[in-house]
């Protein structure tokens, strides 16, 4: 006898349901798009316990006869492609046809259709991924489909679902990304038989992205480089935030994850956007199919160009020429390596859109054979590179030994020592200060509070709100009293005594990001680095003065620190320019 044997159909469905179906939300995702492709004009999205026992998602589209209704729930079975070239060129949301059939196995599944010309509809009902009925039924035109129980046959995979309130996040999150990429479409969510959020249709992409950001204010930035378009609303780098949660991407209407574009849009800002931060908004990526394969991820929520650099680098020239005019800001570059004969074409100049292969169809173009090399530049004056020892002082002298001579551009404490003379970051110190106190403090469960006159109200994600629910009684340890008041609201009725001087709201979106952007792990394990972003807000900045005794008194605190030479996010606080250094510079030497 062999060792190999064919799944069966009932064990193949659950092995695609483990790449498909990882969560309520991913239900509603393929469910939706189904709907969108299906013509839809009106999709409505009812859920209970945070989707778990309930996901029901209808549409008035085109539905579906009696037959294709039984085929839309096997395997492979779409009506989206047919040939490799369709593969090729796609323009559908749904292609893979695993999504009704992978869903139908971990969950009681009932899908209903009707075709406007039909005197009925069909029913077609699967619990577990067996047992297919069919039968006529009666129902509007269109489609309604209904999971119950999801994950009631595995339920390891229920042990890794969140709280109802961040499922039912999850869920709204992804009902907006829906509305966001279709403004033609009326979509309404309703939870526990309660309408929550309802956007209606809309005119334009504009109008659809302003209404679901509400008071943020956002410019519009539209451009084309050779075959990429791209219409983007992006906040003013004031409102930028910790991770890059707040900006959506979409390409070709299709949702998407990209760090290297995230990259890109944060990067068109220039200087006045520190590293690691991310701006508020949407942007539309938009381009000949043939040129992005979305077929590399089971969830569709990757995509592969044939160019990824030379999609960066066009979208990043696009938004950098346009944020400049919208905000007032010099126009953003970036830097590129080259090796020995290459390309002299120079940053700031025209450059071709370029693919590594043949040449571009729509130029005629060829590759620059050299890579983008993406900075992280944080805002600030670079030191001088010619300075030495950035680590730190030697082990035998104490910051309080230096005599501070001067601030210069408001940004630089310069000091002298008996060995050189030393430029300290003020803003880097003040944060290793203030990151150690609130450490100490976290650590003795004891970080005074302050209570704000009035509660500070704060609009975040659905998300981010289940977030403050969820974690209220370790936010409450970090002392800080956040509250959610809404399904997108959050209010903040105290702060910690050492952040006086910090926005509670930059402060509770950035503490939400740096928590949240670590993906599953444990708040508690991410506490260091929510610290590290308190004492960043709480601390003196590049741009504030500070007198004489200011900065002495900063200089003996830092001898109080448990000190490594760096603030909490890394960077040198300092750096050293011995006397024998400087001799050798003027020419003494």
């Amino acid at each position: 006898m062999g060792i190999i044997r064919r799944l069966s159909e009932e064990l193949a469905n659950q092995i695609a349901a483990g790449e498909v179906v990882e969560r309520p939300a991913s239900v509603v995702k393929e469910l939706v798009e189904n709907a969108i492709d299906a013509g839809a004009t009106r999709i409505r999205i009812d859920i209970e316990g945070g989707g778990v026992a309930l996901i029901r998602v209808s549409d008035d589209g085109s539905g579906m006869s009696g037959e294709d209704a039984r085929l839309a729930v096997e395997r492979h079975a779409t009506s989206k492609i047919a040939t490799i070239d369709d593969l090729r060129r796609l323009r559908s949301y749904g292609f893979r046809g695993e999504a009704l059939p992978s869903i139908a196995s971990v969950s009681r599944f009932v899908l209903r259709t009707r075709r406007r010309d039909d005197d009925a509809g069909a029913e077609v009902a699967i619990e577990g991924g067996r047992g297919i009925e069919i039968k006529p039924c009666g129902i509007p035109s269109g489609t309604t489909v209904e999971v119950r129980d999801l994950f009631f046959n595995v339920p390891a995979r229920r042990k890794f679902l969140k709280s109802v309130a961040t499922e039912a996040a999850h869920v709204t999150d992804l009902a907006e990304a829906a509305a966001l990429a279709s403004p033609e479409l009326t979509i309404t969510l309703a939870r526990e038989g309660r309408v929550v959020r309802e956007w209606l249709r809309a005119a334009t992409r504009e109008e659809r992205v302003r209404g679901a950001f509400g008071d943020e204010p956002l410019s519009a930035c539209r451009g084309e480089r050779g075959p990429l378009k791209v219409e983007a609303f992006l906040s003013r780098p004031e409102r930028a935030r910790a991770a890059s949660s707040a900006l959506a991407l979409y390409v070709n209407g299709r949702p998407v994850r990209d760090r290297s574009l995230a990259r890109a849009v944060a990067q068109a800002y220039g200087s006045v956007l520190a590293a690691g931060r991310y701006p508020v908004g949407v942007a539309f990526l938009e381009m000949s199919p043939d040129l992005v394969d979305v077929n590399v991820h089971p969830q569709k929520a990757e995509v592969r160009f044939s160019d990824g650099r030379a999609v960066g680098e066009a979208l990043f020239r696009i938004l950098a020429d346009e944020l400049a005019r919208a905000f007032g800001l010099p126009v953003a570059t970036r830097t590129w390596n080259r090796p020995a004969g290459a390309s002299t074409h120079a940053v700031g100049e025209p450059d071709p859109w370029t693919f590594t292969g043949p040449e571009d169809p729509h130029t005629g173009v060829r590759p620059i054979p050299y890579p983008v090399r993406e900075l992280h530049d944080s805002g600030r004056p670079p030191l001088p590179h010619t300075v030495s020892e950035p680590h730190g002082l030697p082990a035998d002298q104490a910051f309080s030994r230096l005599t501070f001579v001067c601030q210069v551009r408001q940004t630089y404490l310069i000091c002298e020592g008996a060995d050189g003379i030393y430029v300290l970051d003020q803003h880097a110190c003040a944060e290793r200060v203030t990151f150690h106190r609130l450490r100490r403090a976290h650590a003795g469960r004891d970080i005074p509070t302050q209570a704000l006159l009035f509660p500070v109200s704060v609009e975040v994600t659905a998300r981010d709100s289940a977030f403050v629910e969820e974690q209220h009684a370790e936010l409450a340890k970090l002392g800080l009293d956040v509250r959610a008041v809404g399904a997108t609201t959050v209010a903040v009725h105290a702060m910690p005594k050492l952040l006086t001087r910090a926005d509670p709201e930059q402060v509770v979106r950035d503490l939400i990001s740096e928590a949240t952007r670590s993906g599953g792990r444990a708040f508690s394990n991410a506490v260091d680095l929510v610290l590290a972003t308190m004492a960043c807000h709480g601390s003196v900045r590049a741009g504030d003065r500070l007198s004489a005794e200011e900065a002495t008194t900063l200089l003996r605190d830092l001898d109080k620190v448990d000190f490594s030479g760096h603030c909490p996010h890394g960077r040198p606080i300092l750096v050293r320019l011995g006397w024998d250094e400087l001799d050798r510079k003027v020419g003494r030497r």
